[in-house]
């Protein structure tokens, strides 16, 4: 396509979305305001903007452990964990965001505070080198925003008198200031807890979720700052970065540069400031522009800040995220040295301060196509800050230190800070950037240039401004070389040149959310797309291609050909033989490699997603036939089977850190135990969880089974096994030099999986769904017979296949050192027949059994109360919308 037609093609495109933009506003005019989220009743609260984005991040799949808030702590001295449980624990029940989980209904996310319960402050014995790893891998551990908690808590003891406390928190709950209150509070908690006294403050804490109420109800008054921003930002563009060789496959991870600066230096950088009328944090602001316009030979530059708005009235003692990115943009051409760059971020800085009550993803959204590059790279890439000695906790009786955590990840491309010096540590410079995007060598350059220009302006020397980019200076994450932007066709496609079956299908889901189908070319953002439609997009894609993508993607691959070329390589790189390592041949492990049998079942499937999701590299035992149903990037594929001892032995050699054994027969109890026996005897170390069932209970005379309940006689041929199992299980882990062990007891098992589904329609409940498939009344099973009991109830304990997965990561991760029970609930025969009538339309009649006599189990129900946080429900997970996705498949 020639210039000028894609050029018309573009402003074709811009039209369109100011139209469809212009109608949708009138639209929002003409219709009442929404009610708050919880005006039903239900107790659920809108999210803050900035909870919002942050949320947004996780969805897209850019969140991970970017958005962990590690808060470490040395304690030299005296330290009873005890009370600092309860202290932590009454700390949690007074700040509401701090067990609050975040669920989603009709798309859009809300905010929901979970009941009060004890905070489980984990122990450790740790020193040196496997403490530090310990603390960096706590750190690291992802949250679950939807389940919930957002706060961990590791107390790791070097020696009786010298501890180190990290309490990790995710960014949707805190920021720098919440840091404050909790170690204000927390101390006069603990300090109240060893003393013997109440330390409950006389006034209860501010509520985040009505900080977020008041926040949104004044969204309709944000019109004026909007049209600010929106002027302000128009035409600028992302920071072309400077980049020679950025490495291969780094993209996302951080690396950090430091410079040392000479004693007095920010005490110069302060008077600079003065003479200016012009905080620490300007001066430092406009030395980055300053020194990012030398690296880039840019006058036209956005750098991001942080914005608190902790000065409204009560927000002194809130706990949560109260910030907002304000992005920068002054006036830098003709500015012949950094002095005379000062006054104009100045002023630019103050005059976005004046609007820093406009969102910024309200921003983004105004923006639209504007807010990012034709790579999809942010318009905010680039940061720069002035950074304080960290918090820390002050308990009474000991010397606290902070501890530095620094995690893996980065938010920002690149990131410029001051770092003030505290104690007999001197100030430093810093460059953080993404070593995906930024060569190390160019980071370098900058990292000298920015420390030049904050020493001239600490000593008042002027310092020529040389605007000179580095060579191949580019768009942060623009493809590096021609090759890479083009998208190979298949001649051979049957959608003619230009679209192969993938692009098609992004085509069509475009079509579906956008309410336009594009062309091979059509951009996302011109097309109306934002953040929230890229994460549909990126579910609807995957359910349908059965392939990994994120909304992150599709931001960043935002036409149908681009995006369809992503997809074509994601589904090749499943399919490669090369990613098949028979188990024959199984190398040694990566660091730990979670060893997962029966990848490809019903439960074993969603272990792997599981431990995907965690970033936990996995090695799966499945059949050689069904080998390619699992190979994606980070699984390992041992090719094997129960009945085959040695592909057993070499899947569990090779140094791996645990293992997940979710395969079984359900028909060869023999082959089940004997596949135990090898497995166990191949175990040198890491965890070891064995699933179980609950039938290793057998016919308890109890109604009210609980985890430690033990055996009776009858038992299937199926709970015997698993009991043996278990059996041997507990026998191994007594061997020294082996870690912990867990067994976890399941029901029946439901969820969308193939196999699943089978069970559904031909195993214990497949009498009621055969005959109500077949239009034949529905015979309700007898309810069995326990002696104690008087209850009528008759039904099944089930899970779904999501929440077990859970369970099981979380029991490898920590041991639950005895038998637990993953229960998702029971539901009674005659509401499942109800339902299976329904959605099955079937004319079918539920009658009861005509037989007295002991029939489909329970009258019993289980408790789950170990693993009760693992299990609580999330969206879609509830069992009517279980069997409804079973019986789509």
């Amino acid at each position: 396509m020639s210039g000028t037609a894609s050029e018309t093609s573009r402003q074709e495109a811009l039209l369109r979305l100011a139209r469809r933009r212009s109608a949708d506003a009138r639209a929002r005019q003409e219709r009442p305001a929404p009610a708050p989220a919880d005006d039903a009743g239900d107790g659920r609260a809108p999210l803050s903007h900035a909870q919002h984005r942050m949320w947004l991040m996780e969805r897209l799949g850019q969140g991970g452990a970017v958005y962990n808030v590690p808060f470490a702590t040395r304690v030299r001295g005296p330290f009873d964990a005890d009370a600092f449980g309860r202290a932590l624990t009454g700390l949690v029940r007074r700040h509401e965001v701090l067990r609050t989980r975040y669920g989603q209904a009709g798309g859009e996310p809300y905010q929901e505070v979970t009941a009060a319960r004890q905070v489980p402050v984990r122990t450790v014995d740790a020193a040196g080198d496997a403490a530090r790893r310990l603390l960096d891998t706590e750190a690291a551990r992802r949250f679950d925003l939807a389940a919930g908690p957002v706060l961990r808590a590791l107390h790791v003891r070097h020696a009786p008198d010298d501890h180190t406390v990290l309490l990790t928190f995710h960014h949707i709950a805190v920021d720098g200031g919440s840091l404050e209150v909790i170690a204000r509070e927390l101390g006069e908690r603990y300090r109240a807890e060893l003393e013997g006294r109440d330390g409950e403050p006389e006034h209860p804490a501010p509520r985040y979720a009505d900080f977020a109420r008041r926040e949104r109800a004044g969204s309709d008054a944000l019109d004026a700052g909007l049209a600010y921003w929106a002027e302000r930002l128009a035409d600028a563009r992302p920071v072309l970065l400077p980049r020679a060789a950025a490495e291969a496959g780094g993209r996302g991870e951080a690396r950090t540069l430091s410079a040392a600066l000479a004693p007095g230096t920010v005490d110069g950088l302060r008077a600079a400031g003065r003479a200016h009328r012009a905080t620490l944090f300007t001066v430092v602001l406009s030395a980055a522009f300053a020194a990012l316009l030398e690296a880039t030979g840019e006058e036209d530059l956005v750098i991001g800040c942080a914005s608190s708005h902790r000065d409204a009235a009560g927000a002194r003692d809130l706990v949560g995220l109260c910030v907002n990115t304000l992005p920068i943009r002054p006036r830098l051409a003709g500015a012949g040295d950094a002095g005379a760059l000062l006054p104009r971020v100045r002023d630019a800085l103050l005059e976005a301060q004046r609007h820093r009550h406009v969102p910024f993803d309200l921003m983004v959204e105004r923006l639209g196509a504007a807010a990012r590059d034709s790579s999809g790279n942010p318009l905010v890439g680039v940061t720069a800050d002035v950074l304080g000695r960290p918090a820390a906790l002050h308990l009474a009786g000991a010397r606290c230190e902070p501890v530095d955590i620094e995690l893996g990840g980065v938010k920002f491309g690149l990131g410029l800070y001051l770092e003030e010096g505290a104690d007999a540590a001197g100030a430093r410079c810093l460059v953080r950037f993404d070593r995906g995007r930024v060569d190390e060598g160019a980071a370098r350059k900058l990292l000298e240039g920015f420390a030049e220009v904050l020493d001239s302006l600490a000593a008042g020397r002027t310092r020529p401004l040389s605007a000179g980019p580095l060579p191949a200076a580019t768009s942060a994450g623009a493809p590096e070389t021609p090759e890479e932007q083009e998208t190979p066709q298949d001649p051979e496609s049957p959608q003619g040149p230009g679209l192969g079956v993938s692009a098609e299908a992004v085509a069509a889901v475009f079509g579906e959310l956008l309410g336009e189908r594009p062309g091979p070319d059509g951009d996302f953002f011109l097309l109306g797309g934002h953040s929230l439609l890229a994460v549909r997009v990126a579910e609807r894609l995957r359910e349908r291609l059965r392939v990994p993508l994120t909304g992150l993607d599709v931001l960043e691959q935002r036409t149908p050909r681009a995006l369809g070329a992503l997809l074509d390589e994601r589904a090749r790189a499943r399919r490669r033989p090369a990613a098949h390592t028979p188990a024959a041949r199984t190398p040694s492990a990566r660091a730990g490699t979670v060893l997962v049998t029966g990848g490809t079942g019903g439960v074993g499937a969603f272990v792997l997603r599981e431990l995907a999701a965690r970033g936990r590299p996995v090695r799966a035992l499945v059949r050689p036939e069904s080998a390619h149903l699992v190979a994606a990037d980070g699984v390992e594929v041992a090719e094997g089977d129960l009945a085959d001892a040695d592909s057993l032995r070499a899947a569990v050699s090779g140094g791996v850190d645990a293992v997940i054994h979710a395969a079984c027969t359900f028909t060869s109890p023999e082959v089940d135990v004997a596949a135990m026996r090898v497995l166990l005897d191949g175990w040198r170390r890491g965890s070891f969880v064995f699933v179980s069932s609950v039938d290793a209970y057998g016919r308890p005379s109890v109604t009210d089974v609980a985890e430690d309940t033990p055996p009776e006689e009858p038992l299937t041929a199926y709970g015997r096994a698993k009991l043996d199992c278990e059996r041997m299980l507990w026998e191994a882990a007594g061997t020294a030099g082996r870690g912990g062990a867990g067994v976890v007891r399941a029901p029946i098992v439901w969820g969308p999986h193939p196999r699943l589904r089978d069970q559904l329609r031909w195993g214990a409940t497949g009498t009621l769904f055969q005959a109500a498939r077949a239009g034949r009344p529905v015979v309700l099973p007898a309810a069995g017979a326990v002696p104690p009991s008087g209850d009528p109830w008759s039904g099944v304990p089930w899970i779904h296949a999501a929440a077990l997965a859970r369970t099981l990561v979380t029991c490898a991760e920590r041991p639950p050192q005895g038998t637990v029970n993953a229960i998702g609930g029971h539901v009674g025969w005659g509401e499942f027949a109800t339902e299976l009538v329904r959605l099955l339309e079937s004319p079918s009649e539920i009658v009861p059994s005509p037989d007295p006599a002991p029939g489909l189990l329970h009258r019993h129900r289980y408790r789950a109360e170990a693993l009760a946080e693992d299990l609580v429900e999330r969206p879609g997970e509830d069992w009517r919308s279980a069997i409804a996705a079973m019986l789509a498949l």
